[in-house]
């Protein structure tokens, strides 16, 4: 989808845990470093725990391509076995049995001498062994129980199994029970790994897209990380997600960057609930005492409405439009001041052949508001890709930006704009606003 239009060589936000796209923030390089020296000085049971999304997978496969050779591995990768399964797997996984299931019917004691033979003849030539259980809180007790029995196999030098579990926090809970104390007291070493922050969300996006595209050139705006950081907390999972979505979203915008909108639209997407956290309505602007407007009544404001849906390019039929107030001195600032609104609906106006009005006027089309200008800036880039003349205003009195397009000579040409922005940002704020 988006990989050839951004030049990624592969998925950058891949959910698989490539122990190649784990970037090492802070927290994550330390529970490498001391995971990996609690297992070079065989000291029985490790723990790593933390939060869903926040990469213990991921860091659990690096930490394997950094054992020794002499090291020989088990996973774990099933939290649901029995305490005999959990010995069949260990089993098959050392490389003892080629197939678990010649195992089966053979008694839990053989189990644990077969695989304590093992680890004996791994220790006369200084090899030892690892076990790596994942999504270790929803062990069953017993299970545990039998993970404890195989910390006793030992020498009088060493131990002959380690083991790592590797659990959410409700792990933690359940190690600290009463029942629990004999296996919690083994554990020599606790590492847990927390969300990023708002910096190491920007290296985060940045190591990600570099690994995926050979060079460093983010695409993401100062604004877009900060929403990746607020919408997802600094869970590396939520980020991938948001970060997928957005560029799926850039490309079908043909975007070469993302932006604030392509990351609240990702949002969305992954959370419909989700409220927008860019307002988009319209609302009309305070005028002077000395130009106070009739306000357009709420059933022909329903009318106007539905007239938004005829289409353009229709040659005869009749077209209202709903008068927007304008900002006083926003025109000043960027782009010329937009249509001095009259406060009154205007006349029904005939569109002909021509496909101009009768009226000497021009007309330009309110496009949405934005609490900064850098929203209402990138706004108006992909509007102009539409062909328009883009600009944006800024209102004093509710210190929001406005984008414009426009002026038009006919109000055909402004409708047409119009149906072409909702058409293709769905924007439910564009109004066409007349003016002499």
């Amino acid at each position: 989808m988006y990989e050839d239009y951004y030049r990624f060589r592969r998925q950058p936000f891949s959910p698989t845990p490539d122990p190649e796209f784990l970037y090492k923030s802070a927290v994550h390089q330390k529970a490498l470093e001391e995971l990996l020296r609690g297992i070079r000085r065989r000291e029985g049971m490790l723990l790593l725990t933390g939060d869903v999304g926040t990469g213990k997978t991921t860091t659990t496969r690096a930490l394997l391509g950094l054992l020794d050779r002499d090291m020989f591995t088990a996973l774990v990768i099933d939290p649901f076995v029995t305490a005999d399964e959990l010995l069949r797997v260990l089993l098959h996984d050392f490389g003892v049995v080629s197939d678990s299931r010649v195992m089966e019917g053979v008694s839990r004691q053989s189990l644990v001498d077969t695989l304590n033979r093992f680890l004996m003849s791994l220790s006369t030539v200084g090899a030892s062994a690892l076990a790596v259980v994942d999504e270790a809180q929803n062990l069953d007790p017993a299970v545990l129980e039998q993970l404890r029995v195989l910390t006793v196999l030992e020498t009088d030098q060493q131990k002959l199994l380690q083991i790592l579990l590797v659990g959410q926090p409700e792990l933690q809970d359940m190690l600290e029970t009463p029942e629990m104390r004999p296996l919690n007291q083994r554990i020599a070493r606790r590492c847990v790994l927390d969300p990023l922050n708002r910096d190491e969300v920007e290296q985060y996006v940045g190591f990600r897209i570099r690994m995926a595209r050979g060079g460093w050139e983010t695409m993401f705006s100062a604004g877009a990380l900060d929403l990746v950081y607020k919408f997802s907390g600094g869970v590396p999972r939520k980020i991938n997600q948001l970060c997928d979505r957005a560029l799926e979203a850039g490309f079908a915008a043909l975007s070469p960057t993302v932006d604030e909108t392509l990351v609240t639209e990702a949002a969305e997407a992954l959370e419909p609930t989700r409220k927008r956290a860019v307002p988009v309505t319209v609302e009309p602007s305070p005028v002077l005492a000395d130009q106070q407007k009739p306000r357009v009544p709420p059933h022909l404001k329903r009318w106007l409405a539905a007239a938004v849906g005829v289409a353009a390019g229709v040659a005869i039929g009749v077209w209202l439009t709903m008068v927007v107030p304008s900002l006083p001195g926003a025109g000043a600032e960027v782009g010329g001041a937009p249509p001095v609104a009259t406060g009154e609906v205007a006349q029904p106006v005939e569109v002909g052949s021509g496909g101009g009005a009768a009226v000497d006027q021009t007309y330009r089309v309110f496009a949405a508001e934005f609490e900064t200008r850098a929203l209402a800036e990138s706004m108006a880039e992909r509007l102009r890709r539409l062909g328009g003349d883009v600009s944006v205003a800024r209102s004093p009195a509710a210190d929001r930006y406005l984008v414009w397009v426009g002026p038009y000579a006919t109000l055909l040409e402004a409708r047409s704009m119009e149906t072409a922005i909702q058409g293709s940002f769905g924007l439910g704020t564009t109004r066409i606003v007349a003016g002499n």
